[in-house]
């Protein structure tokens, strides 16, 4: 699930500028997490960071829950003051654009005391821009810990898959002649000319076999060779490819951090993230890999005739 839907899930009645707000500080929080990951090397010491980083925003998430709650009880409390000096009568200091269901949606238009500029500050004012930075900061963290669960239950699901797949591989005897080969230490793909005849062969190691599915890490392999106009930002360029995947359902949920691994592993690309699709994917990027996709099946329809 996306960041921006975990926040919606959690308040759906919010302003835009106050959604974007969110957004980019969570993204950017996830983002500098999976940096820093990516510095341990083995599965078990990843789980055991991401654990440890979830009892530290746990006790996070406590302190800004508080903060919050009396921040919103303050800012009622400033309110009530000037909704009394209304009811009798007196005058108030600013008028209210009031949303009794989110104070994400709640604005305080000032008067100008004069041609010159603007009063002070109002203390409802100050009230409410408290209770929102608060409630904002309680949303930021209760969604970066979403985040580390994500990642933990991801960890933890190729660490099982890995020892499934090693179990699988020392009590099978079986061998497979097609032109990906199991190995216990490793996947060979073997690259084809027009004729059939083996030009190259790409290594995978065994342990990034789960991110895809069936016949996904065959396009990968011939689309990250064919697809060269990003070569020059490698991190766009197998972001999108990882987007065309996924579009194609031929890569596993939950394999953004074993991607980005096996991508620095095999490529020496260190990615923090995976960029998100954009207007540039969507207009462009997308249509061209089709084309190679379509390319892709082609010959691979011809090598199949061949046998």
């Amino acid at each position: 699930m996306e960041i921006i839907e975990k926040i919606q899930l959690i308040i759906d009645d919010i302003d835009e500028v106050w959604l974007v707000s969110i957004v980019r500080t969570c993204s950017d929080m996830a983002a500098r997490f999976r940096l820093d990951l990516t510095f341990c090397e083995k599965d078990q010491t990843k789980l055991e960071f991401i654990q440890s980083k979830r009892q530290e925003v746990q006790e996070k998430i406590k302190e800004m829950g508080m903060k919050a709650h009396y921040a919103v009880d303050l800012y009622n409390q400033h309110l009530d003051i000037e909704l009394k000096k209304v009811s009798n009568g007196q005058a108030f200091n600013i008028p209210l654009m009031l949303n009794t269901t989110s104070i994400f949606k709640e604005k305080i238009e000032r008067i100008l005391d004069s041609e010159d500029g603007y009063n002070e500050m109002d203390h409802v004012e100050c009230a409410l821009t408290n209770a929102q930075k608060a409630g904002e900061e309680f949303i930021v963290w209760t969604i970066f810990y979403s985040e580390l669960e994500d990642l933990e239950q991801y960890i933890q699901e190729g660490m099982d898959a890995d020892k499934k797949y090693e179990l699988a591989e020392t009590t099978s005897s079986s061998s497979s002649s097609s032109s990906v080969k199991e190995s216990r230490e490793e996947i060979i793909i073997e690259k084809k000319d027009d004729a059939g005849l083996p030009i190259t062969q790409t290594i995978l190691p065994s342990k990034f076999v789960q991110i895809f599915k069936e016949g996904g890490v065959e396009l990968f392999d011939y689309l990250q060779s064919e697809y060269s106009i990003d070569n020059s930002t490698p991190v766009a360029k197998y972001s999108y490819i990882y987007r065309f995947l996924a579009y194609e359902q031929l890569i596993n949920a939950r394999s953004q951090m074993k991607y980005m691994e096996f991508i620095k592993v095999t490529y020496g690309v260190n990615m923090s993230k995976i960029f998100s699709e954009n207007d540039k994917f969507s207009d462009d990027i997308h249509h061209l890999l089709s084309r190679l996709k379509s390319n892709f099946d082609r010959k691979s329809k011809m090598e199949m005739n061949r046998k």
